[in-house]
């Protein structure tokens, strides 16, 4: 009879989907002069169900029940829902955007309206990435832009985020797009975490060949252009935004408990191996059982390492002046703790522009100044074993201690006096992490400017300049009580500082012709040369088994020389 039944129901289910299947909708999509649209997104709306015009036009979709609703949708038009009327071909018409197409996109050097394109340019909505309360504008990008795809292999507060426009184009090679802030090409993506989101302006992002033709084989991998606001006439307007949250770990690894963990040892060693480990010795005259650790005081390592991580944001912006004389100045504050214990990134920064405007000629000047430091320690980060990741000792350490043994004996030890430490690297998770050093302090001064100059109506003279410094210092001290300077490493106490340097200055001088006749032919001419050049520096010093580990970082030069390198680049 049970048998009967399931049959029956799977011949149900079948029958209805087929049902359901039978109402097909099929139609042509053509623009305003009746010619046929390519590629345009034919969605059954409230699902994901759907397809796309073939070259002709024309479409064909399933659709569940004869009330549903079809979006039609294309890049330069806006969007249509429609009523699907059942046996009935269907015709649309969309309609240009003509707000869209008269955007004004940056590329290259220029700006240009995106109905006058060629190549294939994104623009991020900067209002929607605003509502997201993050440190940088990289980690709000995330799932914005089509073919633009944001991840990030750390989850330690101000990591640095990967962005991959259109797939990776190297298989050995980095994968990073150029950066090209107000003008200024930058390289290193750690650049963008020290502009405050609620300064920019723009984010235009080229990502095919044409459009990235400019930058020569820096833009090989895509451009993301960042253009910050400027002064605005009118009296002086003082706007703040800020926001504070807190971050809380959702989901956890189920572990064992130390009546789980007892019992699946008293399963792997027999009565003899499991009163000579400890767990059913006799202490003080009493003989312990299996039974006696179903409600014993036990860790719980993961509750321990992770803490529910405070963040605020903080940005204060004035902006005014007159037609002639513009002025913008912002200050930020950010200060994030990791979901992890002991680890945290700040960060202050401040923005000053002005803007100067005489009849033909324009005059636009800023600097940008941001701090952060990062400090904590990377938890997928492992040692020169390969074996001490953080979370392999979080995961894997024991909850219990043996009998008669108070619950804190194993809390203030690092190494379980239990295992193979030839063999076995686990190491007190919670421990490690309270003793850890790390410090990383990113300093980045920016100033730019450019005077622009027209000559006659359309020919305009634009000379730039700008310079920067990016000056970094790392430090790292290990003591005994941690994962990387206890008897299991062969450095024991160990430091290690780094610092670097580098600066850039860069020189632009472009000429630009553009003009419009008789409202249906455009000219643009360009044409100018660029000056750059970097110098970079760096300096790294390790020393080991150092005696003296109370004395911290300053107790370096008593250590032994482990690594010592330096190298300078123009």
């Amino acid at each position: 009879m049970k048998q009967f039944k399931f049959h029956f129901l799977f011949l149900f289910l079948i029958f209805s989907t087929t049902v359901i299947a039978q109402i097909n909708v099929t139609g042509t999509v053509v623009d305003e002069k009746g010619e046929p649209l390519i590629g345009v997104r034919v969605l059954v709306k409230g699902t994901a169900q759907g397809t796309v015009t073939d070259f002709n036009g024309k479409f064909g979709v399933n659709v569940a029940k004869p009330s549903d609703v079809l979006v039609f949708s294309s890049v330069g038009y806006t969007s249509q829902e429609v009523r699907i009327v059942k046996g009935k071909t269907m015709s649309i018409t969309l309609i240009e955007d003509s707000k869209l197409l008269n955007e004004v996109v940056v590329v290259g050097y220029q700006d240009i309206k995106r109905k006058d394109l060629t190549g294939s340019v994104a623009k991020a909505n900067v209002q929607d990435m605003l509502k997201a309360p993050v440190p940088s504008f990289d980690q709000a990008l995330a799932g914005r832009v089509a073919g633009v795809n944001v991840s990030s292999s750390e989850g330690t507060p101000g990591s640095n985020m990967n962005i991959v426009i259109r797939g990776k184009n190297s298989v050995t090679q980095d994968n990073s797009p150029l950066y090209v802030i107000d003008g200024f090409p930058v390289e290193d993506p750690k650049a963008g975490s020290s502009i405050n989101p609620n300064d920019i302006e723009s984010i235009d992002i080229l990502k095919d060949a044409s459009a990235t033709a400019i930058y020569g084989a820096r833009g090989a991998n895509g451009v993301v252009i960042i253009t910050t606001k400027k002064g605005k006439s009118g009296q002086l307007s003082i706007n703040y935004d800020g926001s504070f949250g807190v971050q809380r770990i959702t989901r956890t690894i189920p572990l064992m408990n130390a009546f789980e963990f007892v019992r699946l040892q008293s399963e792997v060693w027999n009565a003899t191996e499991m009163s000579n480990s400890g767990y059913f010795k006799t202490v003080d005259g009493k003989t312990y059982s299996l039974a006696d650790y179903a409600n014993v005081p036990q860790y719980d390592w993961q509750d321990m390492i992770f803490h529910d991580a405070k963040q605020q944001n903080h940005s204060l912006t004035l902006t005014g002046g007159s037609a002639e004389n513009r002025y913008n100045a912002s200050f930020s504050y950010y200060d994030q703790d990791g979901i992890v214990i002991a680890s945290n990134y700040n960060r202050l920064q401040g923005k000053l522009g002005t803007d100067i405007r005489r009849n033909k000629l324009r005059i636009n000047l800023n600097v940008n100044y941001s701090n952060s430091i990062q400090s904590g320690n990377s938890p997928s980060q492992s040692s020169s074993s390969g074996m001490n990741n953080l979370f392999y000792s979080v995961w894997g350490y024991r909850p219990v201690t043996q009998a008669g043994i108070p619950l804190n004996t194993l809390l203030n030890n690092g190494i379980d006096s239990n295992v193979d430490t030839s063999i076995d690297y686990r190491f007190n998770p919670y421990l490690s992490l309270n003793n850890e050093y790390r410090k990383n302090n990113i300093a980045y001064i920016q100033f730019n400017g450019f005077a622009e100059y027209e000559f006659i109506k359309g020919l305009k003279l634009k000379v730039s300049g700008g310079y920067t410094t990016d000056m970094r210092k790392l430090e790292v001290f290990n003591n005994s009580n941690t994962r990387y300077g206890s008897q299991l490493s062969i450095d024991k106490v160990n430091a290690t500082m780094g610092t670097s340097q580098s600066n850039t200055w860069l020189n632009e001088n472009i000429l630009t012709y553009q003009r419009l006749f008789n409202k249906k032919h455009s000219v643009n001419l360009l044409a100018g040369f660029t000056l750059q050049e970097n110098n970079f520096k760096y300096y790294l010093m390790k020393t080991t088994n150092i005696p003296n580990e109370w004395l911290g970082m300053a107790g370096m030069y008593q250590g032994t020389p482990n690594t010592n390198d330096s190298g300078e680049s123009e």
